[in-house]
């Protein structure tokens, strides 16, 4: 240190903080501090600040900006160009050399492409003191711990915030929809790729972003990396990413998960300065960071930093009485004095983790660098701690996400892969058998959409506690997503498969008491074999999907194995999708229509609209196959709209060729009728062809209607305030509340032909259908019956007072110039 330099802090100093720090002891600080210090002069241009000229660096400005020798040198001639990239530097120098109050704050120094924060004091007019260290080189530690406060709610929220994807094997990359927005990207446009990524990234920071992940794939670490990004709005924010690997049993990468953090913004972490403090406590205190001094012989604190004491919560007075020690849990106080004899008197960066104990009991995690110096005539050692406590926990809880189900806690599909694989691999050397059992709630989402989800979330948790006592130890269950679990039983073949089924229906059939609801569930269960129904994890995955599928149309609350019938099916049901998707376009659909007939005066007063299909590979393909598949593809919404604008039109068509109006009706399924636009639709239609809506009537079979009653009658009066008819079909054959029935918008009931067929033989089916048209004739709706193919039949329902029939007596369904002849048969235009 310069006389000149010791000489002007002596006269800045007053004498009573001469008393208390000399000189000589403020010079050890300096030369041993871990901040640079520098000590300069202002030269000024017409009243201007227009450089200023280095009289003092300790070693540590040398170390942290890379700059030797500038002691005698002008600023303009050690960093060339800086009076124009960075002005304010000059400007906030030259304010607090004019006398101005000491000022603290965080700089990108562009001249030298670092990031600095600075504490600046005046000790003597024009000159100035900076104190700084490099954020940069340090990694951003006080933006990583703020934005670790900040950015963490990504974990609270189940890791939805900045998450990502990456499939190695398939390289398919999945970026949440909060990452595209920290991108600035809008996900309608921006594709999840790597092209994408390398785009946004600062051109600087691409080549080393990239490295990173390939070196933390290829040295099985996990990924830290911190790059800057240029949104489209040309914004530049600092991201960084943390992720984990995950590999096969060859050491090959699979996948790696992970989220992005914004880590741009950070906020002061320093309470202002106190002016009255001595020039040594300003260089102490302007650490945002604990500090302290202690006693390398008795480990005594000697002095601490305004930062230590609000983080640990211990005053001042309760530091200086106590050793380093006590801050430490008991069990690491033999490793730390284990651990400052190894050091032996050489300084020590980052050193790994260690615990610290706050006053009030808590314990936080820290990271410690630390220098031994003389103080006030001891052997000390400064120290500086970093309280990484949140990013510690945060990678814990990205840890977690990665490999568990956050609801359930259950490992995740990832976990399921692997233990399947190995699972497999035993089993293959050995012959054995595995089963894979795919879990399905029925009727989950019922729960959801009447109590609300917290009651089905909490389900789940105690569901999967339930599943966790049924399997061993060895098994594997996991939370597919929704309601969905998938089981893996290594070493059960299909009668330990029985058993377990047996005991997971019994189980999940047990009451669920949840907040103040006693809910009772079933399950649905499919079940695959290995070998006999897969050998890899891809075939059983279908396979047990394909079974649990069958056990839910067999009636649910049970369980099925997967058959080769079931695959056949499958094969079939697949087949005729991707077929159904074309063949409204390629006109291979086509509408029929079955006469309906007044039983007093047979004559033709309506028709039924039939849909039929044929395609030139599959042949005639029966509605009774592929209207439940259009249902569960959802391509029943489309096909119904068509069906219904056909037999519109065509019902109009025939009025203009003379004909009296005849009612044209049409089936509705459930999908269709349960869809929230139904009642427009059917408007539109009927005004877009022109068709007054009292010669449309809407077929609802009685099953549909009675599945959500106040539903129904919510539809039914809609479409019937818009003047359309309504009917019940296949009356009888579901379960029917009186009471809801004569609340439907309905005119008709229709008589289901499976007890039409042998009213003539069977005493029940007599007794049925004249109970349902006394039953109508009582709510005043009219009936009429399906099936009809004999005069015995016919004569029955004309006894009872049925008003209408259709039926092969009549007419099969017809083309519709075929019911053209046949109206033209039974009457005249009315022209």
């Amino acid at each position: 240190m310069s006389q000149d330099f010791k000489s002007d802090i002596a006269a800045a100093f007053d004498n009573e903080l001469a008393d208390k720090f000399n000189i000589d002891t403020y010079q050890a600080l300096v030369e041993h501090m871990l901040n640079g210090v520098a000590y300069c002069r202002m030269f000024y241009h017409d009243d201007q600040p227009n450089d200023f000229i280095y009289l003092y660096t300790n070693p540590a400005f040398e170390q942290l900006t890379g700059l030797k020798q500038v002691v005698g040198k002008p600023v303009s001639e050690v960093i060339p160009g800086i009076r124009e990239t960075d002005p304010q530097l000059l400007n906030t120098y030259s304010r607090v050399a004019a006398g101005g109050k000491p000022e603290r704050f965080e700089t990108f120094v562009e001249s030298l492409g670092m990031w600095f924060w600075i504490s600046i004091y005046s000790p003597l007019p024009e000159h100035f003191v900076a104190i700084f260290d490099v954020i940069t080189e340090r990694k951003q530690i006080e933006l990583e711990l703020i934005e670790a406060n900040e950015r963490w709610s990504l974990a609270q929220r189940d890791a939805a915030a900045g998450a990502w994807y990456w499939d190695v094997g398939d390289n398919i990359i999945y970026w949440s929809k909060e990452l595209y927005e920290l991108f600035g990207l809008d996900p309608q446009t921006a594709t999840a790729n790597f092209e994408t990524w390398r785009s946004i990234i600062h051109v600087d920071d691409r080549q080393q972003a990239e490295n990173n992940i390939y070196q933390a794939i290829r040295e099985h670490l996990p990924l830290s990396n911190e790059y800057r990004i240029i949104t489209p709005d040309c914004a530049i924010r600092w991201i960084r990413a943390l992720g984990n690997t995950s590999y096969d049993t060859d050491g090959l990468p699979k996948r790696m998960t992970g989220i992005c953090l914004d880590i741009t913004r950070s906020k002061a972490v320093e309470d202002e300065l106190r002016e009255s403090e001595a020039r040594y406590r300003q260089m102490f205190q302007a650490n945002p960071h604990p500090m302290w001094l202690y006693d390398v012989e008795t480990l005594q604190f000697l002095a601490v930093n305004d930062a230590a004491i609000a983080h640990y919560g211990y005053s001042e007075q309760e530091f200086l009485s106590m050793t380093i020690t006590a801050i430490r849990p008991p069990k690491d106080v033999p490793r730390l004095i284990d651990h400052l004899q190894q050091l032996n008197g050489q300084a020590q960066h980052h050193s790994g983790l260690w615990h610290h104990r706050k006053k009030d009991g808590t314990f936080i995690d820290v990271e410690i660098s630390s220098h031994e110096i003389e103080y006030e005539g001891r052997h000390a050692k400064i120290v500086l701690a970093y309280d990484v406590t949140e990013r510690q926990r945060a990678e814990q809880r990205i840890q977690f996400l990665a490999n568990f189900d956050p609801l359930t806690e259950l490992p995740n599909r990832g976990q399921l892969d692997d233990h399947l694989r190995y699972a497999l691999s035993l089993a293959k050397r050995s012959n054995g058998h595995l089963a894979l059992m795919f879990l399905d709630l029925d009727h989950f989402k019922d729960i959801n959409d009447t109590l609300g989800h917290s009651v089905g979330d909490a389900i789940l948790i105690e569901l999967a506690k339930r599943l966790r006592l049924v399997l061993r130890e060895e098994d594997t269950v996991t939370r597919l997503g929704g309601d969905e679990f998938i089981l893996l039983l290594p070493g059960v073949d299909v009668n330990g498969a029985v058993h377990v089924a047996q005991k997971l229906l019994s189980t999940i059939a047990e009451p669920f008491q949840i907040e103040h609801y006693d809910l009772v569930l079933t399950a649905s269960i499919g079940v695959a074999i290995y070998p006999a129904d897969g050998v890899d994890l891809e075939t059983l995955s279908k396979s047990a999907d394909t079974a649990m599928y069958r056990a839910k149309q067999e009636g649910r609350q049970g369980y099925q194995f997967f058959t080769q019938e079931m695959q056949s099916r499958s094969v079939r049901n697949l087949q005729i999708v991707n077929a159904l998707r074309q063949a409204q376009q390629l006109n291979q659909l086509q509408v029929y229509y079955q006469p309906q007939v007044s039983i007093a005066d047979g004559q033709i007063i309506g028709a039924e609209a039939l849909l039929r299909w044929w395609h030139p590979e599959l042949g005639s393909v029966s509605p009774a196959e592929f209207i439940p598949i259009a249902e569960d593809s959802r391509l029943i919404l489309s096909i119904g709209e068509w069906v219904i604008r056909q037999a519109v039109r065509q019902a109009k068509d025939w009025m203009k060729q003379g004909f009296a109006p005849l009612i044209m009706a049409v089936n509705l399924s459930a999908v269709q009728f349960r869809h929230h636009d139904l009642p427009a639709l059917v408007s539109r239609i009927l005004t877009e062809e022109n068709l007054p809506p009292e010669c449309l009537e809407l077929e609802l079979t009685e099953g549909v209607a009675m599945h959500n009653p106040q539903g129904a009658i919510a539809i039914m009066n809609n479409l019937h305030a818009r003047g359309v008819r309504m009917s019940i079909d296949d009356f009888g054959t579901g379960y029917s509340s009186l009471s809801y029935l004569k609340k439907f918008k309905s005119y008709k009931l229709k008589i289901d032909q499976s007890f039409v067929r042998d009213i003539n033989t069977d005493v029940e089916d007599k007794a049925i259908v004249s109970a349902i048209i006394s039953l109508a004739k009582s709510l005043g709706l009219k009936t009429i019956a399906e099936g009809v193919e004999t005069h015995d039949q016919l004569s029955f329902l004309k006894e009872q007072g049925c008003d209408e029939m259709q039926g092969y007596l009549i007419s099969k369904p017809l083309p519709s110039d075929q019911f053209e002849a046949l109206l033209n048969t039974y009457r005249s235009p009315s022209s």
